[in-house]
């Protein structure tokens, strides 16, 4: 019925927005615009209209000093007991995964910053970029004479690259609805030629609302079976 699949299309947009908002204010503000988009175009007067819009505003209002996940990540590369980075030792290169481009972006933008990196020691990977590009920032960042300290990547490098020649820390600063996708992204740095002990690590939004925190069992169940995996093969 018309009002079943009204019901399924809403439902699968909260899960498509709780996705995008427990990865970046960025994502979420993008997966709103989009939708406000199809709204309009489809009837001006859409009830849902005023609703997204003010949501939009709310979450475009959060800038990087309150957003607490990218806050608490600066803080750990920055004096975390145990994910203190030195950015100058290039045999320690760390890479950050991400879902969303909208988070990459982000990242791009506001991590070298925090982190006082400069230009040349940043790249991006992610799957608008041609392969000729991909290919060549994969050998600079496994060259131990490159610039190149901090790579941020969408799932486009979870798949067949290898980051393990300079690199075995990696970060999911978001977490992949997959265990397959976690398994990609972390074969990057963990496998046959390794020489140190992997470092990873997951970065997890922790919800005060209940019902959003029940959702968040799904990811914790994830890390636990990623976590499991790694531990049954050593």
């Amino acid at each position: 019925s018309d009002a079943g699949q009204q019901r399924d299309g809403a439902m699968l947009f909260r899960t498509t927005l709780e996705k995008a908002l427990f990865s970046s204010p960025a994502a979420c503000v993008q997966t709103l615009k989009e939708r406000l988009r199809k709204l309009q175009a489809k009837d001006a007067g859409h009830p849902d209209i005023a609703a997204l819009s003010e949501l939009q505003d709310l979450v475009a209002a959060i800038g990087p000093a309150q957003f607490s996940k990218y806050q608490h990540l600066v803080d750990q590369l920055r004096s975390g007991a145990h994910w203190k980075w030195d950015s100058r030792d290039p045999s320690d290169r760390l890479v950050l995964f991400t879902e969303r481009i909208e988070t990459l972006k982000f990242l791009q933008t506001e991590l070298p910053k925090a982190l006082g990196l400069p230009a040349d020691a940043v790249a991006v990977l992610h799957g608008q970029l041609p392969d000729v590009d991909i290919q060549a920032t994969v050998k600079a960042f496994g060259s131990a004479h490159s610039p190149l300290r901090l790579l941020i990547a969408s799932d486009v490098a979870s798949e067949g690259l290898n980051l393990h020649y300079q690199s075995h820390r990696l970060i999911h600063f978001d977490i992949p609805w997959s265990l397959m996708v976690f398994q990609q992204r972390n074969g990057r740095v963990d496998r046959y030629g390794q020489l140190q002990v992997p470092k990873i690590g997951y970065m997890l939004t922790v919800p005060q609302h209940e019902r959003i925190r029940g959702d968040m069992r799904y990811l914790e169940i994830l890390i636990e079976k990623d976590e499991q995996a790694a531990k049954n093969i050593g």
